[in-house]
């Protein structure tokens, strides 16, 4: 009897042991579950969040109350902290427009030699014009059939990441210098350089502007004052003005913009809109967005090179 009563009893203590362990295992499912639960709202509230700021940053650049120049903005929403910059795509490099010289400068920042730059940026004009006759340095069809490539094209370039596939372009390259390349037009409309207005420090850095303006530049930049205009420059030997039309309800342009939230809990996200205003007030266009990486705005667009924290 006192057999049977103690295999009664272990018998006991593993359903009761069984039993714990799988009320555990339903706790820790319930805590999992909410845990994913506040998170997925966590994220549509910061998604909302920065589609809120992308409606003020429209409404702030049609009333000159922010600047496309790449310096921060900062905003709160229920909770969520917000910082935003936008970027003017005039103070980027055009693909198909920028001279051949402002390509080398511009591409010497990230490769070992002035030499390499300059043989690819005479790659891209082969690429982009529409003769078969290879620049010095450049590269038209027979260099890309030895090197078992495709191209080039010889026609302007329709999208950004079409540069990638340029002889002499590799993809760590491309990956620094997508952030500055835009496309706004064809090489039949003319030489265009970026306004230094809206410039990252790598393109102003390299600009034909006075160092004087230069630092007015930053200086605005760091001020949060107004961005300063009406400089020349030189665009092929000749001297142009800068644009003075600086406000965005003036013409349909198009925008970058990178917006940063973190919420309540610590959590951080980004993501990087382009968008395009049209000609009425608040009129816009998302024309894509993208997760981006926290932090990456403020270095790629918002950096000083006199002032790291800015």
């Amino acid at each position: 009897m006192r057999r049977e009563r103690g295999f009664i009893l272990l018998a006991v203590i593993a359903v009761l042991t069984l039993a714990a362990a799988a009320l555990a295992m339903v706790s820790l499912a319930a805590r999992l579950g909410a845990k994913e639960v506040s998170i997925s709202v966590d994220l549509a509230q910061a998604k909302t969040a920065r589609e809120a700021v992308l409606a003020r940053a429209v409404f702030g650049l049609s009333q000159d109350a922010i600047y496309a120049d790449g310096r921060a903005f900062t905003h709160g929403i229920n909770g969520i902290e917000l910082e935003y910059r936008v970027l003017d795509a005039r103070g980027l490099i055009d693909l198909n427009r920028a001279p051949e010289a402002l390509l080398a400068d511009f591409l010497a920042q990230f490769l070992p030699n002035t030499t390499q730059a300059a043989s690819l940026a005479a790659a891209i004009a082969d690429w982009r014009d529409e003769d078969d006759e290879e620049r010095q340095d450049g590269a038209e069809k027979r260099r890309y059939e030895n090197a078992d490539l495709p191209g080039p094209a010889n026609q302007a370039f329709v999208h950004v990441s079409e540069a990638r596939r340029v002889i002499g372009m590799d993809a760590a390259l491309f990956a620094a210098i997508a952030p500055y390349l835009v496309i706004t037009g064809n090489a039949d409309d003319g030489d265009t350089l970026p306004d230094p207005v809206y410039a990252p420090a790598p393109i102003l850095e390299i600009l034909d502007i006075s160092p004087v303006r230069r630092e007015e530049i930053w200086s605005a930049r760091r001020d949060g004052a107004p961005p300063s205009t009406a400089q020349k420059q030189t665009v092929g030997g000749e001297t142009a003005e800068d644009d003075d039309s600086h406000t965005a309800n003036s013409i349909a342009r198009r925008f970058l913009l990178t917006v940063e939230t973190r919420n309540l809990g610590g959590t951080r996200t980004a993501e990087h809109f382009t968008f395009a205003t049209g000609p009425a007030l608040g009129e816009y266009a998302i024309l894509s967005r993208r997760a981006d990486t926290v932090g990456m705005a403020a270095r790629l667009y918002g950096m000083d090179p006199k002032n790291d924290d800015f």
